[in-house]
């Protein structure tokens, strides 16, 4: 069992109901800790590990607690102690190697059973001691250990911290008060079962990837920010509910508040400074999604397809083979029924993202998994789902090109081109010259485009967006001049103008019943992300019912991504 010696120390200094008693002239209080540093000595000649040693101190020392609490009287401690030191060395050897190991002891001393021990380990009272003590916040818990362990008066405290020594002396009334407080009532609140975050933002990230990087694989920093949510919360509440010791859990928290995720307040309390949604929230808007889409279905679907017959009829989608018209029709569908959705909301400002200390400008938001949650319905329903809305990446001076713009939704039906993995930073920055390179003829060559993402191709292949045929790649997707876009964008705004006429007024009403609320405390957040879980399912309502009608990409049987390539010259 490990142990730190300042953990066992404390019971000597707090709660007068569990200190040992004294035992006439022989071992007291104040003179058990005179050993401890001939016990350091003692142990570490035997252990060689300063950190071995310190278990075996912390070992001997519960033991003459215990002794002592059932009534033994040491009458030569010193001697008492070593002799008990060695036994505990022996026995830990014997367990260790599972061997008889033979020490001999001076004769006439008692050795503590270790029944005895156990029996102490185990109250309540001392459990309490330490729950108490770890789980104070630094600056009370540093000014505590600091007079009772470390033995300072009020003044040297004051001059090592460089603070008052009234802000000392309050500082150790607190301690003291919680410390009671908490022994008093035996305090039984369970632990917070860890649960997952999945965190997202919008905007830009920062130089080192954040908000991404503050929570990615941090399980801690996750669950302190749920705890942190519904309102304020001190570091030592925090700690008690995550079971983890303060000392443990302030770099996180500091991580956390200096990242912009969290906000600490003048008290010490801190809080989450983003929307978080629950899962299991978010999925009671499902099936009132879905079934708004149906009940207005055929309405929706009938303007759709009036779009779809305009784009066709354009001499320059005529012109495109089969595979491009399907993806482009896919892209203007998905582009209408989202620009139409933002009728639910168009009465809110958009935000303006704020600058961040890490150079990104972003909003975080964030889903809440508790612990056990089965997440089956939820990921059913995710596949009516588009990830991350209408993505545009750029790049400029390409080749003969001023700019080209990559349009594409992150949609379910068909594997989005970029859910890679390791590829999914390479393909934002190469993406686009990759293709313009295929599209232009330009030789890969004469690229500064990594060979690591172009061994991506065969799987940028199998996703639909580039294709081969006679030893050459292609790109697979509809390329369009800014002028050839800005025609189809016309039939897009034409249908949503029609749809809003339709159903608008319904639909606003139905977004605003689904509006998220805020704790109180949280005015940071936008008004438009309280919004964003009430559109989650619906565009894909629409686009899934007709899809199972035979009514959108019927018989398609290649990988059709709804994506857009759209250049413009250089002058």
């Amino acid at each position: 069992m490990n142990r730190n010696p300042f953990l066992t120390t404390i019971w000597v200094n707090v709660p007068k109901k569990i200190a040992f008693r004294k035992a006439g002239k022989a071992m007291t209080n104040d003179n058990i800790r005179c050993y401890y540093d001939d016990l350091m000595r003692l142990a570490i000649s035997k252990c060689h590990s300063q950190s071995d040693a310190e278990d075996l101190v912390g070992d001997t020392m519960l033991a003459a607690l215990a002794y002592i609490r059932k009534g033994g009287r040491i009458e030569h401690p010193k001697s008492w102690l070593a002799n008990t030191l060695c036994h505990k060395h022996s026995d830990a050897l014997r367990k260790k190697y599972r061997t008889p190991v033979t020490v001999c002891f001076d004769e006439g001393f008692e050795i503590a059973q270790e029944e005895d021990e156990e029996e102490y380990l185990t109250s309540e009272e001392a459990a309490n001691v330490r729950k108490e003590l770890n789980h104070l916040g630094f600056l009370t818990r540093e000014v505590l250990i600091r007079h009772y362990f470390g033995k300072q008066s009020v003044a040297d405290i004051a001059e090592g911290l460089a603070i008052p020594e009234g802000t000392v002396k309050s500082r150790l009334s607190a301690g003291r008060s919680q410390m009671k407080k908490g022994l008093e009532t035996m305090e039984k609140k369970e632990n917070h079962l860890p649960g997952q975050l999945n965190l997202s933002f919008g905007g830009t990230d920062g130089l080192k990837g954040e908000p991404m990087s503050l929570v990615e694989d941090d399980l801690i920093a996750q669950n302190l920010l749920i705890l942190a949510y519904e309102k304020p919360i001190s570091i030592t509440e925090l700690s008690k509910a995550i079971g983890i010791p303060s000392a443990y859990i302030e770099p996180i928290l500091k991580k956390l508040a200096d990242g912009e995720l969290m906000v600490q307040t003048e008290s010490g309390r801190v809080y989450t400074d983003f929307i978080i949604n629950k899962a299991q929230d978010i999925l009671k808007t499902f099936d009132l999604q879905k079934n708004f889409a149906h009940r207005h279905f055929n309405e929706i679907w009938g303007i759709l397809k009036k779009m779809s017959d305009t784009i066709f009829k354009m001499p320059f989608v005529q012109a495109m083979g089969k595979k491009e018209r399907t993806k482009l029709d896919r892209y203007a569908v998905l582009k209408a029924l989202q620009d139409f959705q933002h009728v639910g909301t168009g009465r809110i400002e958009r935000p303006k993202f704020p600058k961040r200390k890490d150079g990104g400008r972003w909003f975080a938001q964030a889903i809440a998994f508790d612990a056990g949650y089965n997440a089956k319905e939820y990921m059913e329903a995710s596949e009516y789902c588009i990830h991350g809305g209408h993505r545009t990446s750029e790049a400029v001076s390409v080749g003969r090109t001023k700019r080209i713009r990559l349009y594409e939704f992150d949609t379910t039906l068909w594997d989005s081109p970029h859910r890679f993995g390791e590829a999914y930073t390479l393909y934002f920055k190469y993406i686009i010259p990759l293709l313009w390179h295929l599209y232009d003829g330009i030789p890969l060559e004469n690229s500064d485009i990594p060979n690591e993402f172009i061994s991506y191709i065969p799987t940028l292949e199998t996703l639909g967006v580039i294709g081969h045929t006679e030893n050459k790649a292609y790109v697979n997707i509809p390329v369009l001049t800014v002028s050839e876009y800005r025609e189809v964008i016309e039939a897009i705004k034409k249908a949503t103008e029609e749809l809003e006429s339709a159903i608008g007024e319904e639909f606003a009403s139905f977004i605003t019943s689904l509006k998220t609320s805020l704790p109180k405390h949280l005015t940071s957040v936008p008004e438009l992300f309280q919004y964003i879980e009430a559109t989650t399912y619906f565009v894909m309502s629409i686009v899934r019912e007709a899809y199972d009608k035979g009514l959108h990409l019927k018989g398609v049987d290649f990988c059709c991504p709804p994506m857009v390539l759209v250049w413009e010259g250089k002058e």
